[in-house]
């Protein structure tokens, strides 16, 4: 089984991808791991799409969390479940400054070594604004319609509701 999940920053990929990952018992990719070098230095282009296509190439199934689409489409291409966490803004900041709390002065175990969490006004800029363009929803509903299986939660609820259809328990 192959699952690639996407959303809105804040909106909890990589949890879910560590739910999904642990109960079908999958290697997980949480992209921003890859994406970013210490000290949230972005890594060459070249060199995150190579890193994508290793964990790829070594994996026959898998749960990979993140958006970028300069890694290629090869992910979604071969999902066979596309998850699509399009949760309100506000909800997503929320979820970033309650994130921000929990692991104030840590590095998430979901990101690259050395990428201490934090939350500033850019950050916040991109949850609220820039990351919910027109385009950019444009690119995650494009992403979508290559998968076998697709779905599309607005809200926590309706995607616990999907989780339990799954026979997961969720909190």
């Amino acid at each position: 089984m192959k699952i690639a999940i996407i959303g809105f920053s804040g909106s909890g990929k990589s949890t879910l991808a560590k739910n999904l990952s642990e109960y079908y018992q999958l290697p997980v990719l949480h992209l921003d791991s890859v994406h970013f070098k210490p000290n949230w230095q972005q890594r060459d282009t070249t060199e995150f799409k190579g890193l994508v296509e290793q964990f790829l190439d070594q994996n026959a199934d898998w749960v990979i969390d993140g958006n970028y689409t300069k890694t290629g489409l090869r992910r979604f291409e071969e999902a066979d479940i596309t998850i699509y966490l399009a949760y309100h803004r506000f909800t997503c900041l929320k979820n970033a400054i309650k994130r921000y709390f929990s692991n104030r002065g840590k590095t998430r175990r979901d990101m690259a070594e050395g990428c201490i969490e934090k939350l500033d006004l850019p950050f916040i800029w991109w949850i609220l604004y820039q990351g919910r363009t027109k385009e950019k929803k444009k690119i995650n509903l494009d992403k979508l319609s290559m998968g076998k299986e697709t779905h599309i939660f607005k809200n926590r609820k309706a995607l616990h509701r999907y989780l339990k259809s799954l026979g997961m328990e969720v909190s």
